[in-house]
């Protein structure tokens, strides 16, 4: 579980005798505590359904210049990224400064142990729904939108992945309906 139930699991923690080991006992019927504390005891089933436009589709091929590397040319690995990312025009200039070039299957890697570095991009547009938790059946406002992952690797002027992050900043800046967050290139040997 995250931090953001941390005061639940206070309040339940509350319930207990002081000094006792025993369980705690049930919170009120009808409580927040009370839905969390079945949500914990897993006497909730949760159950989420994914629209079929959120769903990456075919995967295509692409190919980035590792970091690990150090961008050096001729040293192209070919990693996955979902078409579904591919077609949105809306975020062709992420695309961009993700630093991506067509798959060449005769000349670049297949590196199998290489996870590419990743920016994932979250277009989230001005609609809100209005949603009820189902741990807590508290009303919440969630941001519709999509979420695309871009891998990126080291271009011929941006050899770090700061600098080529900073590119990747800005051009989701530039949407204005955007967010992103990235993850690490990961390389374990031949």
């Amino acid at each position: 579980m995250v931090k953001r139930f941390s005061r639940l699991k206070y309040a339940l923690e509350t319930l207990r005798t002081p000094n006792s080991t025993a369980a705690a006992p049930d919170a009120p019927a009808g409580t927040v505590a009370r839905k969390f504390q079945d949500y914990k005891g897993g006497k909730v089933k949760l159950t989420y359904t994914r629209s079929a436009d959120s769903k990456p589709g075919q995967i295509q091929k692409v190919s980035i210049l590792p970091f690990y590397f150090g961008g050096a040319e001729n040293s192209e690995a070919i990693v996955a990224q979902s078409a579904r990312a591919i077609l949105n025009s809306d975020l062709s200039a992420v695309r961009t400064q993700c630093n991506q070039k067509v798959a060449n299957f005769e000349t670049d890697a297949k590196l199998s142990r290489f996870i590419p570095a990743k920016a994932t991009v979250f277009d989230y547009g001005t609609a809100t729904t209005s949603e009820t938790s189902q741990i807590t059946g508290i009303r919440y406002d969630k941001k519709t939108g999509n979420s695309y992952t871009y891998p990126f690797g080291a271009s011929a002027t941006e050899k770090t992945p700061g600098e080529v992050r900073k590119g990747i900043l800005a051009a989701v800046t530039a949407l204005g309906t955007a967010s992103v967050s990235f993850s690490d290139e990961r390389y374990r040997g031949a």
